[in-house]
């Protein structure tokens, strides 16, 4: 989806992009590489009980139209910390994509 491939820079406010590619920065080398697929990932997180509503053109609809044009630093606060929690959970770790089904 555009919004992973543009960093979110579509999706946000200027201060909120500042605010969001500030922590991509301060990770280090792997900010905008690593830590971008979590703050992705957190940020779906974010539409969780729509998007499961959803049928399949309503939801590439919604993907391609997120509706974050009144968000401010704190949901992106918010996006960021969780971001935090699932890199820290995830982070180098491939067990979370191993099938419990065996």
């Amino acid at each position: 989806f555009k919004w992973m491939n543009c960093l979110l820079l579509r999706e946000f406010t200027l201060p909120c992009i500042m605010r969001l590619w500030d922590t991509y920065l301060s990770e280090g080398d792997g900010g905008f590489e690593d830590f971008h697929v979590y703050v992705c990932a957190a940020f779906l997180c974010q539409f969780s009980a729509e998007v499961r509503s959803m049928q399949f053109d309503e939801l590439f609809g919604f993907m391609q139209n997120m509706p974050t044009g009144d968000w401010g630093d704190s949901e992106v606060e918010i996006v960021l910390s969780q971001a935090y929690v699932l890199s820290t959970l995830f982070d180098g770790s491939d067990a979370h994509l191993i099938s419990q089904n065996r």
